[in-house]
């Protein structure tokens, strides 16, 4: 499975699994993340992780874009994929009442991640993020090998 994230108005590459409407809460941006079965073309983000951590018939009212724009070495990479799995997803799956999914997405070509994290609300996704920042690191994580985002944009979840 891979995603896309493009402008409402751009017709995606592929027949469309889902897809999720994003309006920035702070800007101009108006993307949809749209998944797709196959591989990923240019420009396409490999699905790593889709974990619907939320409630059944919960509603996501807001998401966070979450960027690394990489590239990321093959250390860092296997070090965020372990805190991902070990610290951040564990974590996340005991929000599940606030959190509703977590997507993380991989560019192997330019070696970028981009992980998307939608909430009932605004206040449960900073209360996520206060959370994951304030965790202590796991025996054997080391801090050098785990960047902090490049970019954090906030939307609102329209559809």
């Amino acid at each position: 499975m891979y995603a896309t994230i493009l402008p409402f108005t751009t017709t995606p590459p592929d027949a469309v699994v889902e897809e999720v409407r994003l309006r920035q809460i702070a800007g101009p941006r108006d993307v949809v993340v749209r998944l797709h079965d196959g591989e990923p073309g240019p420009g396409g983000w490999t699905v790593e992780l889709d974990s619907l951590v939320g409630p059944p018939g919960g509603k996501a009212a807001v998401a966070a874009v979450i960027t690394f724009s990489g590239p990321l070495s093959a250390a860092v990479k296997t070090a965020v994929d372990r805190a991902d799995r070990d610290r951040i997803g564990p974590f996340f799956a005991e929000r599940a009442t606030d959190t509703q999914r977590v997507l993380r997405l991989w560019q192997p070509e330019e070696r970028r991640q981009l992980v998307v994290v939608t909430a009932v609300d605004q206040p449960s996704l900073e209360a996520g993020f206060h959370g994951i920042s304030s965790m202590e690191l796991l025996p054997g994580e080391d801090p050098a090998l785990l960047p902090e985002p490049d970019h954090v944009e906030i939307f609102e979840v329209t559809a």
